[in-house]
């Protein structure tokens, strides 16, 4: 009868250590890491910056210049390209003369 009797696995437990609890935690912040502080001071300087109504100005009139020469630039590619069209048709018609000619 021994024969038949299986035994079931036994259950592997996990010895991992638990980490103590910290006690400089916040709401789940380590306020202790040097990256929470960064974290805060380069936030706490953004949200200055982008209340602060002369940096909205000239954030403003800097996207403005941007966009401006943006524009400026797309006109000018757009005379080149109708330029070089033009000029195209011209080669392609004194050619064609060319050949009637001949």
């Amino acid at each position: 009868m021994d024969q038949f009797y299986q035994q079931q696995p036994q259950q592997m437990y996990s010895t991992a250590p638990v980490a103590p609890a910290d006690t400089t935690s916040i709401l789940g912040l380590n306020i202790q890491d040097s990256q929470f502080w960064k974290g805060a001071l380069l936030g706490a300087a953004v949200a200055l910056l982008l209340t602060n109504e002369s940096v909205q100005k000239g954030v403003v009139k800097g996207v403005s210049q941007l966009t401006a020469a943006a524009q400026s630039g797309i006109e000018e590619m757009k005379e080149k390209f109708e330029d070089a069209k033009a000029e195209a048709k011209a080669e392609a018609g004194t050619e064609a003369g060319a050949e009637a000619e001949a």
